[in-house]
């Protein structure tokens, strides 16, 4: 037996080494394919670095204030990487550094939207769009981002939200912000770090709007960039309605709506126009053309208690109003109004009672603007929160209560306010219709003549 397998053994051998049996075989190929993945691996690793470590350089270039230098550097980037995002979106800072826009404007675009970099890419865009005055472009750059899922990027409708601010489109600019919050919520980001400087923003933007001679200023230079810009007439026509100059307004609106006859911040613009001259049946027709997104409590009872001026009916003036002040209790003007409705024989005991409610009005607000400035929103969440409900500033109190569950999570009080507060902020008046079918049906804002 012994000599028997002496003598298979090396014959076996010979076999295998000369036929390859099939453990042999599938060995070599594991043993090449685990070199070639090393080698693989290595090669990428080493790629990653130099890719890496030229980038550091590049950015270290830039910073000292050599964006020449760094741009070369990142096209000879780009040839070696054509993919790399971030290549073509420093490649485009460093190309605006240097004066040349349109090639800056063309390195952006090779951003593509599912890049970490796509929303700081279109900010770069829009912002080139609007130095040239080309307002409504730079509009229509963001609006489809934000249409595309794969664009992540709060900072554009805040950017955005800026330029609106510019135009006269101040409410625009806070439902922006507003809109904002409710993105960042259904993404599960609502935190209390990004709750504060939105909800510092849309007080600033509430309280502080931009004056009037910075609008001109801007609008100005728009035009002489882009005569040609609907956008800019637009600003232009909210400026002279916030002027009184209402003609030169009507010029301007008659010139947006000829460009874009159903465009929702223009009818925006013509009711506001509408009100400030008293044009009855130009409200009920751009009322025509607004939804009810447009439709929030205050603006529905402001409307529906001017338009019972108009016809003369003080009680239904009066309930409107009522609704008015509950809505948004920082409404001076309607105080005022109730007062002079109440100055009636047997009335006084309740204009004096209007007169208490308006002046504990004031003292919340007082309370409110030194928080504000105090500029401690961590600390003095909790109050700011309750101070802003009172006020009317759902938002507001939505994102203070945000962050004061955040500072004391143990507080049920403040979670149950804020749960009820996000419930009540997903419910609209009168969905899926206009602005005339709610200020009829639920106001009775029937189409009556006026005075």
């Amino acid at each position: 037996m012994t000599a028997v397998a002496q003598g298979v053994k090396p014959v076996f051998s010979q076999h295998a080494i000369r036929s390859g049996s099939g453990l042999t075989r599938l060995s070599w190929a594991m043993l090449a394919a685990l070199a070639a993945g090393l080698l693989w691996g290595g090669w990428s690793w080493w790629g990653l670095r130099c890719y890496r470590r030229a980038l550091a350089a590049i950015r270290t270039e830039m910073q000292v204030g050599r964006p020449g230098h760094a741009a070369r550097k990142l096209r000879d980037l780009l040839a070696w990487k054509p993919g790399s995002d971030e290549a073509a979106y420093l490649l485009g800072i460093c190309e605006q550094a240097r004066g040349r826009p349109q090639e800056a404007a063309a390195a952006w675009a090779q951003v593509p939207p599912s890049s970490p970099f796509a929303a700081q890419a279109l900010q770069g865009r829009m912002e080139q769009e609007v130095h040239r005055g080309r307002l409504a472009v730079a509009e229509k750059l963001v609006c489809d981002a934000l249409e595309d899922p794969r664009i992540r990027g709060s900072g554009l409708t805040l950017v955005l939200g800026l330029i609106y601010s510019q135009q006269g489109r101040i409410e625009e600019a806070g439902r922006l912000i507003e809109e904002t919050w409710e993105r960042l919520g259904r993404a599960g980001e609502a935190t209390w770090d990004r709750a504060i400087p939105l909800v510092r923003l849309h007080i600033r933007l509430r309280r502080d709007p931009p004056p009037v001679a910075a609008i001109r200023a801007f609008l100005e230079q728009a035009a002489r960039r882009a005569p040609d810009d609907d956008r800019v007439w637009l600003g232009k026509a909210n400026l002279a309605i916030r002027a009184g100059s209402y003609d030169e307004a009507a010029r301007w609106l008659d010139a947006c709506q000829r460009s874009r006859p159903e465009d929702v911040p223009v009818w925006e613009a013509r009711l506001s126009w509408a009100v400030a001259t008293n044009q009855f049946e130009a409200v009920r027709q751009a009322a025509q053309h607004l939804s009810a997104g447009w439709a929030t409590p205050a603006r529905v009872a402001r409307l529906a208690a001017w338009m019972a001026a108009r016809r003369g009916d003080a009680e239904a003036e009066r309930q409107a109003l009522e609704r008015l002040v509950a809505a948004d209790p920082t409404d001076h003007h309607a105080w005022d109004r109730l007062v002079e409705l109440a100055a009636k024989p047997g009335q006084t005991g309740r204009a004096a009672d209007l007169r208490s409610r308006k002046a504990q009005t004031e003292r919340l607000q007082a309370r409110y603007q030194v928080l504000d400035q105090r500029n401690q929103p961590i600390r003095d969440a909790a109050e700011m929160a309750r101070l802003a409900e009172q006020l009317g500033h759902r938002f507001e109190a939505r994102a203070f209560l945000t962050v004061a569950v955040a500072a004391d999570p143990q507080r049920d009080d403040l979670r149950s306010d804020l749960a009820r507060l996000n419930r009540d902020g997903q419910t609209r008046i009168g969905q899926g219709r206009t602005l005339a079918e709610i200020l009829a049906h639920e106001f009775d804002a029937t189409p009556c003549q006026p005075r």
